[in-house]
């Protein structure tokens, strides 16, 4: 018998790749978090390409190009009238998405594990062949990776916008937060550290609104110290004069260290953009004496600087060449604690029962 009037089989349709397993079920018990939070981000990529278009033309059309604030180039005058228009919304924008890692962590990071224990569902896991480990490991690895792509977007999209008005935005210098905070790898490690602290702090407390709430408090806490710790992540430039101009004698601190017409050969290439950490006045033997010891510029603190036989200034500072390797330090600083909570959370796992 032929086999040409046989029935052709079905082709085998090739399968798309898709979730399965644990995946899959982290990420539909939080999808709705997750898809929140990338409309969020796609609107937050419109506003940012439309405004960051309007400012490049307007840098453009008034040859704004490489101009800093305060400048003596005649060209720059319009860089006030830039600061007046693009001001507000990058430093209001940059506090607003400054927030990111705080809510990661109290919204996502606190109910992650809390909400499970509190409402007995954990239990399902203990029935299935997944270890409590393994269990663990998917829970707070999806979500780590939906926060590291997201803050690493939304790092890249504030970067891009801010980068052509640096310099140019009194108060906005690279080492201010906004925008220290908003850019490069620090709001990434910043977000995971939230996270995985909120996630821990909700396995630990076992109930959700405790858990946000500590974990709110921590992260406000995490924050303020690591302002404090900033500075010193880095070593500090020092930059020393043993003149300074009659106008000087009597200031409290030694500002006029800054400025490129008064010390041109002991400052950085841009002192505009340095950090100032501390600073004060030098005797005539070397010693540092406190700038503010003598109190602010008048007569009486003239005589007083005199009588400590003072004879120059000095000024630790960051150069804006310090940007890169404080970014960097800074976040291995976060990254270094997220990795001690996620080590304890794991310990946490395998003792507890």
């Amino acid at each position: 018998m032929s086999d040409s009037h046989a029935p052709a089989l079905p082709a085998t349709r090739a399968r798309l790749p898709h979730l399965s397993g644990p995946v899959w079920l982290v990420w539909r018990q939080h999808r709705a978090a997750f898809w929140t939070g990338a409309g969020l981000l796609a609107a937050l990529a419109v506003f940012v390409v439309v405004q960051r278009a309007e400012m490049v033309a307007y840098i453009e059309t008034h040859d704004l190009v490489g101009c800093v604030y305060d400048s003596p180039d005649p060209r720059c005058e319009g860089v006030n009238a830039f600061r007046g228009r693009f001001y507000d919304l990058l430093h209001y924008t940059g506090l607003v998405t400054s927030f990111a890692p705080l809510i990661i962590g109290v919204f996502l990071g606190a109910p992650l594990l809390s909400r499970e224990i509190e409402n007995g569902t954990y239990l399902l896991s203990r029935s299935q062949s997944v270890s409590r480990a393994r269990w663990f490991a998917y829970k707070l690895g999806v979500p780590a990776l939906v926060t590291l792509v997201g803050t690493g977007v939304l790092s890249a999209l504030y970067t891009w916008w801010w980068k052509p008005a640096d310099n140019m935005l009194k108060g906005m210098h690279w080492y201010d937060s906004p925008p220290f905070d908003n850019v490069g790898v620090v709001p990434v490690a910043m977000a995971l550290l939230a996270l995985v602290t909120g996630a821990v702090v909700g396995m630990v407390v076992r109930r959700t609104v405790a858990a946000m709430v500590v974990t709110c408090a921590l992260c406000i806490a995490g924050w303020v110290g690591l302002n404090f710790l900033r500075p010193l992540l880095w070593p500090v430039q020092v930059a020393t004069a043993r003149q300074f101009t009659a106008d000087l004698w009597g200031s409290p601190t030694p500002l006029g260290l800054l400025q490129p017409h008064a010390w041109p050969l002991e400052l950085p290439s841009k002192p505009y953009s340095s950090w100032t950490v501390d600073s004060g006045y030098l005797t005539s033997s070397g010693d540092r004496f406190t700038s503010t010891a003598c109190g602010g510029p008048t007569d009486a603190s003239a005589a007083c600087l005199k009588a400590h036989d003072v004879a120059g200034v000095w000024v630790e500072y960051h150069p804006a060449s310090h940007f890169l390797p404080m970014q960097w330090a800074t976040a291995g600083v976060l990254l270094a604690v997220a990795a001690a909570v996620t080590a304890f959370s794991f310990w946490w796992v395998h003792r507890r029962s």
